[in-house]
């Protein structure tokens, strides 16, 4: 689960189909994979799952991105992870993701992991000016692809993938969408309010807070696995309000609200996190951020 690099840069930036993830996709798919493993490589897939046939292939690709399919080890098909049974097994933590702990959840799945969908990840972690345009972010992640050594896709995929993404925490104009607007408005992460464009422009601002409605307890798993993928047992407070993959910059937390949630990180993790201020220094010490059985014990407090 942590949100590590990979030694040898992979850029993704294609497979949704243009379609943002919509809330009843996944419960969908994830049934039907319990009988079905090859479901996504059968022709009549898009019957099955009764969606259009591109959509099929969307729903393939938000499952991977989210941290909830998987391609089996033998090649045979697809198969749900340990987080896609928890979440959408008929008594997991909430099938249809109806749940701000849900939405906070795939975001930072999508978000932390650059891996999944590296616009996502570029947008959350890199993007320093607070006010973007779609033209601005395509050059920046242009420019981190070649610097990288990696395979720069064309101008009109990244175009699509910035759109997608943009979608994806945009509420739609409904006056514009007309018949379409039901589906476009069942996209989970709308709910969580992290881009807002501006009046007029095709400008773009990343929006922060309180966040009130993330729990505590997944700010604690989104820093350990921060702290995880550092090899450290110890993270500075700048670290987990800047640093890339930390829970400041992924949920858009505010210094003053990451703080008020680390002063409790003792009494969330049990003991096992500890955040102390000694001669300035402002730090979180976790005692065995090696041991995974913590992720599972945060991810299942976060859903209460």
């Amino acid at each position: 689960m942590a949100a590590t690099a990979a030694s040898t840069p992979t850029f993704t930036f294609s497979g949704h189909e243009t379609f943002v993830l919509r809330s009843n996709w996944l419960k969908k798919a994830y049934d039907l994979l319990q009988e079905t493993p090859d479901l996504f490589g059968l022709e009549d897939a898009f019957v099955r799952l009764g969606v259009g046939k591109n959509m099929a292939q969307s729903i393939r690709y938000w499952g991977r991105v989210c941290n909830v399919f998987m391609r089996r080890e033998d090649g045979s098909g697809s198969e749900a992870t340990r987080l896609g049974h928890a979440l959408f097994a008929d008594d997991g933590w909430d099938p249809f993701l109806v749940t701000p702990a849900s939405r906070w959840l795939l975001h930072w799945q999508i978000a932390a992991r650059p891996e999944a969908g590296f616009t996502w990840f570029y947008t959350f972690n890199r993007l320093r000016r607070g006010e973007f345009s779609g033209e601005q972010l395509a050059q920046q992640i242009s420019d981190t692809v070649i610097k990288a050594g990696g395979k720069l896709p064309s101008p009109a995929t990244l175009q699509r993938d910035i759109d997608c993404m943009l979608r994806c925490y945009l509420r739609p104009n409904t006056a514009q969408l007309g018949p379409a607007v039901e589906d476009a408005l069942h996209c989970p992460l709308h709910e969580l309010e992290l881009l807002q464009q501006i009046p007029g422009q095709a400008t773009y601002r990343m929006a922060g807070g309180a966040q009130p409605d993330l729990p505590d307890a997944l700010i604690a798993f989104a820093a350990l696995q921060q702290i995880r993928s550092l090899g450290r047992a110890t993270i500075a407070f700048n670290e987990l309000a800047y640093g890339e993959c930390s829970p400041g910059r992924v949920f858009r937390l505010d210094e003053d609200a990451l703080l008020e949630r680390l002063l409790h990180f003792e009494t969330i993790t049990e003991g096992r996190a500890v955040y102390a201020e000694s001669g300035g220094i402002r730090q979180v010490a976790w005692r065995d951020p090696a041991d995974t059985l913590q992720d599972w014990a945060l991810l299942e407090a976060a859903f209460g």
